[in-house]
């Protein structure tokens, strides 16, 4: 092989000319180097090259959009069959727990050697079971009952793991033991009258159309209106139908606070959260599947049970059970598709999300701003203890994590007070958004030359003036684009805000797929949404950076208090 010629193009003192640049720039090509001429400097291989690039870069976006789609969608075809048919067959295998319930006992006790794993909901353990991620997972019978009639190929292993009983959670003081005996009186009267086990019947094995409940939400109140705590994400005892709240266990509420001249709120949050808020006196009571347990009634007050039942294993069925039903990719698309929005009119409850994460979001940012721009200006000039103080706080703060944040704020500094999660949260996020203010406020002031404000004070400005006019307007320039990045962080930490009993965008999704148990359309219609809030809250801030950018002002502005005629 011949070596590859080395052009040398002409010098001039050391340094390449100009035209020397344009008329020898040497280009590599696949088998060699050849010379260019004049201006057309850019070869064929160098256009050929950005080509391939800009197409490689279609085609994966391209196949990031469709395979998940593909994956989602043929989940359950491409899934292994398990064929698990007793509980000695899941003795070492990966069995998913829902966290802060009582089937990791469970399921600790009758499978010594099993690889649990934690998860939140059911919806989460049902596309981890359809997706081979675990093995099985337990629940309640009723409930994995439900879950197959939407997931035929989800089958139940025939051995109950153990027998259960329901109850009513009350905190432990005077008033709770007053609720928990007046529950218990009017239980022994349904049991008495048959009229909880028609309940029973109507939830777990009646049709839709049957499973009616009073409305809630219209009680006559003359003895106070309590606040439940639930789930809403455990049919059938609760959950969300047509965009309300019902179940078994909201029936009964509801019919208790009619009979005893009660109101009646649902507070739903998560299943680990549900206890702590009795504890802490957020909800008066609580109903969501509770299994009487010595341990628990440690901590808390039982009713008297209302529901019996046994713990089943749920477990993937044969393919043969299984499959699509021959309606196709496309027909399990729209199916899909269907279930997640129009059904129920369940968009309605993304919408109502989006209101709530706004809402959050902008209070947030308004107060947070506010905050943020005041400590600055109080610590501006600060001693060193006042700065130390806001030194520790910014550092608590930023250090931890959000959602112990909220949990801190709910159930224990505002755990005796009657304050709803939203508040709570615009509180957390505006603590955390202030300290993000204070910062980027310091970085741009410090940004500013210190000659500026020597300047001003020899022109006379005292020291409030030289701040407000002169290193401010200077500094903003320098904030404003970190600023609208910590707008869209706080967008996005908004979605755990569900683990106070905020039904926001991310908490409506989770909900819609307890009922759908299909994670695809929920999780790209949240995604979807996020990104175009973040669009939107992103150009408002941008068109502030613009308003404010000292190179667009006009002479008038320029010249606005400066006199011109002397």
């Amino acid at each position: 092989m011949l070596p590859r010629p080395h052009i040398r193009p002409p010098m001039t003192n050391g340094v390449l000319g100009r035209s020397a640049q344009k008329r020898y720039t040497v280009i590599h090509i696949e088998k060699g180097m050849r010379r260019s001429h004049g201006l057309c400097a850019r070869s064929f291989s160098t256009y050929e090259g950005a080509g391939l690039k800009r197409m490689r870069k279609i085609l994966f976006a391209a196949m990031a959009m469709v395979v998940p789609v593909l994956l989602v969608v043929c989940a359950p075809a491409l899934a292994e069959s398990t064929g698990h048919s007793s509980l000695q067959e899941l003795a070492d295998k990966r069995i998913g727990v829902q966290t802060g319930s009582t089937f990791d006992a469970i399921t600790r006790e009758s499978l010594p050697n099993a690889k649990i794993e934690y998860y939140n909901t059911y919806a989460d353990m049902v596309e981890a079971l359809m997706s081979n991620k675990i093995d099985g997972f337990p629940g309640d019978e009723p409930v994995i009952q439900m879950i197959q009639a939407e997931n035929p190929r989800i089958k139940i292993v025939d051995e109950r793991m153990n027998e259960f009983e329901f109850g009513a959670v009350f905190p432990k003081s005077s008033k709770g033991e007053a609720l928990k005996k007046e529950l218990d009186e009017f239980i022994a009267q349904l049991k008495g009258s048959g009229e909880l086990d028609n309940m029973t019947n109507k939830w777990t094995r009646g049709s839709e159309d049957e499973k009616t409940i009073p409305d809630y939400r219209s009680l006559p109140a003359p003895k106070g209106t309590l606040v439940m705590a639930c789930e809403g994400q455990y049919p059938p005892m609760n959950y969300y139908h047509n965009n309300e709240a019902v179940g078994m266990e909201v029936e009964l509420a509801a019919r208790f606070c009619e009979d005893k001249g009660y109101g009646l709120k649902i507070d739903v949050t998560n299943f680990d959260g549900v206890l702590p808020a009795v504890q802490t006196g957020k909800a008066d009571f609580a109903m969501s599947g509770i299994t009487i347990t010595d341990e628990r009634k440690e901590s808390v007050a039982f009713s008297d049970p209302y529901y019996v039942g046994g713990t089943v294993m749920a477990v993937l069925g044969d393919e043969a059970a299984g499959g699509s039903g021959g309606s196709g990719f496309l027909g399990g698309i729209a199916e899909s598709f269907e279930k997640t929005f129009v059904r129920e009119n369940r968009w309605q409850m993304l919408l109502e999300g989006v209101g709530t994460t706004l809402a959050i979001t902008l209070l947030s940012i308004i107060l947070g701003t506010a905050l943020g721009f005041v400590v600055f200006v109080l610590c501006r000039n600060g001693g060193r203890i006042a700065n130390g103080i806001t030194g520790a706080c910014m550092w608590l703060l930023q250090g931890m994590p959000g959602v112990v944040l909220l949990m801190i704020l709910y159930y224990v500094v505002f755990g005796s007070f009657s304050i709803g999660g939203v508040a709570v949260s615009v509180v957390a996020f505006t603590l955390t958004f202030g300290t993000s203010v204070f910062g980027l406020l310091k970085t741009g002031v410090g940004a500013v030359d210190v000659g500026q404000g020597e300047a001003a004070a020899a022109l006379g400005y005292h020291e409030r003036q030289t701040f407000y006019k002169i290193i401010l307007p200077q500094a903003l320039p320098h904030v404003i684009g970190p600023f609208r990045g910590e707008v869209v962080n706080l967008i996005k930490a908004t979605s755990i805000v569900g683990y106070i009993a905020v039904q926001d965008l991310t908490k409506m999704g989770d909900i819609i797929r307890s009922r759908t148990y299909e994670a695809f359309f929920p999780l790209i219609a949240i995604t979807i949404i996020y990104f175009a809030l973040e669009g939107l809250l992103g150009l408002i801030v941008s068109r502030i950076r613009v308003s404010i950018d000292p190179k667009r002002r006009t002479k008038d502005d320029i010249l606005k208090g400066v006199k011109t005629d002397d």
